[in-house]
């Protein structure tokens, strides 16, 4: 494999650690949905803000990266409504329509288990021994400009709300 710039670099660090929260019940929340939602909170952005450093690069084949199977997906999203104090939330999609838009509900496990399938695909074929950089930093930039990106914007709101906002995850320790 050829060298990893900087900012993909930084980008791969933050790939793994997210794809590890969401994999592994033993990270350091400790079965506490509050501490699950407060670590969510950092992973996503710390991963949006590396995401927004991705080197713009045109793939070099036409191949596409393998998806992650439909099953492994739902797996995870079912994890993730069991480790969150709540999952369902209101948004709206497009803050920018010219007339006042419809309020949608948005649901923090299929946030979460949709930016996991999509940096975890890049994260597979990164790691294949003769995978393409070019293929895998196109696939995550593009993922994230017309994908993931959305959903980590709605989880942060979501996130933030449930951790410090009017109506919060009752489980924050009292040495937050």
């Amino acid at each position: 494999m050829v060298d990893v710039d900087d900012s993909t670099k930084a980008f791969l660090v933050e790939v793994r650690r997210y794809c590890h929260l969401i994999e592994h019940d033993g990270d350091d929340s400790q079965g506490n949905s509050w501490k699950f939602a407060r670590n969510c909170l950092i992973s996503i952005v710390n991963l949006y803000s590396a995401a927004l450093f991705l080197p713009i690069i045109v793939p070099k084949t036409a191949d596409i990266i393998d998806g992650i199977h439909n099953d492994n997906w739902q797996f995870q999203r079912e994890r993730l409504v069991q480790r969150l104090s709540r999952d369902y939330y209101w948004q709206v999609f497009e803050p920018l329509e010219q007339k006042q838009p419809e309020v949608l509900v948005g649901s923090l496990s299929d946030d979460l288990a949709d930016i996991w399938r999509d940096v975890k695909e890049g994260l597979l074929e990164f790691d294949k021994s003769d995978a393409s950089l070019d293929d895998v930093i196109w696939h995550w930039r593009s993922s994230f400009e017309t994908h993931w990106g959305q959903h980590a914007v709605g989880a942060i709101a979501a996130l933030n709300a449930l951790c410090f906002g009017q109506f919060p995850d009752l489980n924050r320790p009292e040495d937050t």
